[in-house]
């Protein structure tokens, strides 16, 4: 009722977080959500809070009166999944908190975290890699160049296809049919395009030297 209205919108990953705290523990009373601009310097709000973005939350549980509950549940926080940085009053440091704790997350969507770990998972197996669900060096050292003319049957480009339909793009009639032919050429283009690739980049050829699989796996 401070704000005239909803902000921008929640972040889903802060919803996920607390969420699982509320299956665990039972009701999270949330005593500061979304903040607006004027309403976060009322409070006295830093001028980059999380609050403003839909990032964080401050809330109390019941059962959690004690400073070394209040602790645990800041360690316990520190081990989820989209965890970014979380406090309470210990000591006297925030006594404005009272028996309220901090959490912000990042700034992640689950749906989009989860299809990523799927990818690369799928895609460790497709190349021979170590299937570990993270990408490093050793996955990005084995990765196929994958083009119409070049490897465009290769076991990658069916991981590939479930990826880039999960971020939106459109694979035109092929769909995930395992194979790259055109229209995969150009949704491959189009993706190159978007992440921001050198225009001589944009080939629709998917390789490492070129940057495509570093974008792909966010390793650039």
């Amino acid at each position: 009722g401070k704000c005239n209205g909803y902000g921008d919108g929640i972040a889903s990953s802060l919803l996920v977080t607390l969420q699982n705290l509320r299956d665990k523990y039972g009701a999270v009373k949330i005593t500061s959500g979304y903040r607006c601009t004027s309403h976060n310097k009322e409070v006295g709000g830093s001028t980059n809070s999380k609050h403003t973005k839909g990032q964080a939350a401050d809330f109390y549980i019941d059962g959690f009166n004690r400073q070394s509950k209040r602790v645990d549940m800041v360690n316990e926080l520190k081990k989820t999944e989209y965890y970014n940085y979380s406090y309470t009053n210990v000591n006297g440091n925030h006594p404005n908190m009272g028996n309220v704790v901090h959490v912000d997350t990042k700034l992640v969507d689950p749906d989009q975290d989860t299809a990523y770990k799927t990818f690369v998972k799928d895609l460790q197996k497709a190349i021979g890699a170590n299937v570990d669900g993270i990408a490093g060096p050793e996955t990005l050292s084995k990765t196929p160049t994958i083009s119409t003319s070049t490897g465009w049957n290769h076991k990658a480009v069916r991981p590939l296809q479930v990826y880039l339909q999960s971020l939106g793009y459109d694979l035109g009639s092929c769909r995930v049919d395992g194979q790259f032919g055109k229209d995969m050429k150009v949704c491959v283009k189009k993706y190159q395009k978007d992440v921001g690739l050198a225009t001589k980049y944009q080939d629709g050829i998917v390789t490492a030297r070129m940057y495509t699989w570093k974008k792909l796996l966010k390793l650039d």
